[in-house]
């Protein structure tokens, strides 16, 4: 008789593609479900948040937290998750590191609200409202900064076998470590390592689907990221972005990206410059909430205040 564990499942804010890669698992769910007790999922099962907050500490044995804490109601899930979960997953970008959401870290949370409801070409009556509105946090902290977290599983989305390999991992009461491997380790193009003269939109010119598309001159980050998806993008000629994150010994994966760029880019420092006029975009696609920038720009947010 397979011995259950309890596990829940939850969305702070996010897209719910997580849940998404794990719902298209089909058959292969069962593989795994004789041995969850799922008590919390309200992406499927209408649990509500008072049902989740009536359980014992510690009486969960796997919760995996999707999305980041834009508002006061994300962060006080994360920490409920948190008292009542004796492992707690980080699953996927935005809740390892902070996600596309981040990218808001550029700008204060006034700014934020001004551009959303007040200039944005969509706005209809040039007001922020008071009514039907959450208590937003002042910027993205990952998840791992805010609360302990047991397993980090980055992704955007993890793959679906990502989230089998560490459910089953952690149903058998393994360790699950994050391989340190990089996409370009995963990539079937040929690469030349030549020297990059100019960077090119996707829709620039003609990719080759047989060479590395960095040596095409279009900015694949695959050399950056941690192998994990098994470069699906580039084996269909499309440019990695770096969603996955950094391998595990890069501290910081916009300045790997950097660094890297200025060591095999034959340009000057303005035409690189013009080449990349969103370099945090381009670069922390997913992880800008992360970096030691962020984090420098929100201390001096908070030691101004």
């Amino acid at each position: 008789m397979v011995k259950t564990k309890r596990i829940a499942l939850t969305q702070l804010t996010s897209c719910w593609g997580c849940d998404q890669a794990l719902v298209d698992l089909h058959l292969k769910l069962l593989d795994v479900l004789p041995a969850l007790d799922i008590v919390y999922w309200p992406a499927v099962v209408d649990y509500k948040l008072h049902d989740l907050e009536a359980m014992p500490k510690n009486s969960i044995h796997i919760g995996l937290v999707e999305g980041s804490c834009r508002t006061k109601e994300d962060l006080h899930l994360l920490k409920v998750m948190r008292e009542k979960s004796k492992i707690l997953v980080a699953w996927g970008s935005c809740s390892a590191y902070g996600g596309v959401q981040g990218l808001g870290n550029q700008w204060d949370l006034q700014e934020l609200l001004d551009r959303k409801f007040l200039k944005a070409d969509t706005v209809t009556d040039g007001r922020i409202p008071d009514e039907n509105l959450p208590g937003f946090t002042q910027s993205i902290i990952p998840n791992p900064d805010i609360v302990p977290v047991d397993l980090v599983l980055p992704g955007c989305p993890p793959t679906s076998e990502n989230t089998l390999e560490a459910l089953v991992t952690l149903l058998e009461n393994k360790p699950y470590d994050l391989p340190d491997k990089t996409v370009c380790d995963q990539c079937p193009m040929e690469r030349e390592e030549k020297r990059i003269t100019q960077f090119r939109r996707t829709y620039e010119g003609k990719i080759d689907p047989t060479k590395c598309l960095l040596d095409q001159g279009y900015l694949c980050l695959g050399f950056a990221t941690i192998g994990l998806c098994g470069a699906q993008c580039p084996t269909v000629a499309t440019p990695c972005k770096g969603c996955f994150g950094p391998p595990p010994t890069v501290k910081d994966h916009g300045a790997k990206i950097i660094s890297a760029l200025g060591a095999i880019a034959d340009m000057t420092p303005e035409e690189l410059k013009a080449a990349f006029p969103d370099p945090i975009g381009s670069f922390y696609f997913t992880d800008y909430a992360s970096s030691y920038l962020s984090k420098i720009r929100d201390q001096m947010r908070r030691e101004e205040k």
